[in-house]
């Protein structure tokens, strides 16, 4: 069912009240929509910084960072370590001449490990210091990838960080009064997900030391832990199982998104070739792609359809593209850039949805009454 958004807080209300918001705020920012492209740029220029402001003073929220935090910076270190022992094997076969030390299967991997070796470059590497390329080597790959990872494991965190600001703004998280189907306490379903989540890391570590069809079992093994927590516990089941499908769906519109902007990146390119003005509106472009995935979670908080989305993008073009060139600037910071734009990207992301008007997303014979309601 395709969602009709109110004017305000995005959510579907398909009557001319909507029962999630009331039209009004307790955020005074934002109990009146933006109108203008002047004040739309002005908003998507603070969007990121005021996403900052937010979590740095809304008490409850920066604990949610710190589980997404653990689990990138072990998920650095197991590749890191797998890294470490895959440089030191080929450093061996080097010494030896023979690439089959390796245990590398045929492709282009192993056939460039033996142009290495046959060249000897590896040998001359190794005379240099080893350890301090091993680490340039991994803080470039760390840089480029660090955000990568982090924005992927952080999703879930980040998404019960929006539902606790929508709670403050509007009375209620209106996600979860359309759709939780249950009201287990959240404390409870994280204290029941902690549990069945130890088990689960123990057979991810089985499945990265073990080979063969024991890793097969471990890896296939990993959803167990959570299936008995939910069958000795029903409205944890549920809960889960809400979950699950509510993830499935927002990762099904997401990867659609990402593809796009990344098409779009792709078609405009060339952009960059032209003189004078191909910087600039490459820049335009690269900060609407941006955002595409950037708002991805307030988007798919609300259900909108991918058309929804690009519809309200480009009723709101140069507030979308300001926020996305904001975000995409303070990306480029090293490690300290990814950590802070992140999140910050993603409070004010949703910030900017709920501030930017959204009139033009529901039917026409609805549109009158909002644009004539006071305040508006």
């Amino acid at each position: 069912m395709r969602a009709i958004p109110c004017s305000l807080c995005g959510y579907d209300a398909p009557l001319c009240e909507c029962r999630h918001c009331r039209h009004t705020s307790r955020d005074p920012a934002l109990a009146h929509p933006s109108r203008g492209w002047s004040r739309g740029i002005l908003d998507g220029l603070r969007a990121v910084p005021h996403g900052l402001f937010l979590l740095a003073t809304t008490p409850g929220l920066k604990r949610f960072l710190v589980p997404p935090l653990v689990l990138t910076l072990l998920f650095f270190a197991l590749l890191f370590g797998w890294a470490w022992g895959f440089l030191g094997d080929l450093l061996e076969s080097a010494r030896l001449q023979d690439v089959s030390a390796l245990g590398l299967e045929p492709g282009r991997l192993r056939d460039a490990a033996a142009w290495l070796i046959e060249k000897q470059v590896v040998l001359w590497v190794a005379k240099l210091s080893g350890w301090i390329l091993f680490l340039v080597a991994s803080s470039l790959v760390a840089l480029y990838t660090f955000s990568i990872a982090y924005e992927a494991i952080s999703g879930p965190f980040l998404d019960e960080i929006q539902g606790r600001l929508e709670a403050r703004w509007f009375g209620q998280d209106p996600r979860n009064a359309i759709q939780r189907p249950t009201d287990i306490p959240v404390r409870r379903c994280a204290a029941l997900s902690t549990i069945a989540a130890l088990p689960a890391l123990a057979l991810l570590v089985a499945w990265w030391n073990l080979s063969g069809w024991p890793a097969w079992i471990a890896l296939s093994a990993l959803p167990l832990p959570f299936v008995a927590a939910g069958t000795l516990e029903r409205e944890y089941g549920r809960w889960l199982w809400w979950v699950v499908r509510v993830e499935g769906h927002t990762l099904y519109v997401s990867v659609k998104a990402s593809l796009l902007a990344l098409m779009v990146m792709t078609l405009f390119l060339p952009l960059k070739l032209v003189p004078v003005v191909g910087f600039a509106l490459f820049v335009l472009v690269a900060g609407f792609s941006t955002a595409i995935t950037l708002l991805d979670i307030p988007f798919s908080r609300r259900q909108w359809a991918l058309e929804q989305r690009l519809q309200f993008m480009l009723h709101n073009f140069l507030s979308t593209v300001a926020f996305g060139a904001v975000a995409g600037f303070l990306f480029l910071i090293p490690l300290i850039g990814p950590l802070l734009m992140v999140p910050s990207a993603s409070i004010g992301g949703l910030w900017l949805v709920v501030r930017l008007d959204k009139t033009s997303l529901r039917p026409r014979r609805l549109r009158a009454e909002s644009a004539h309601r006071p305040g508006r």
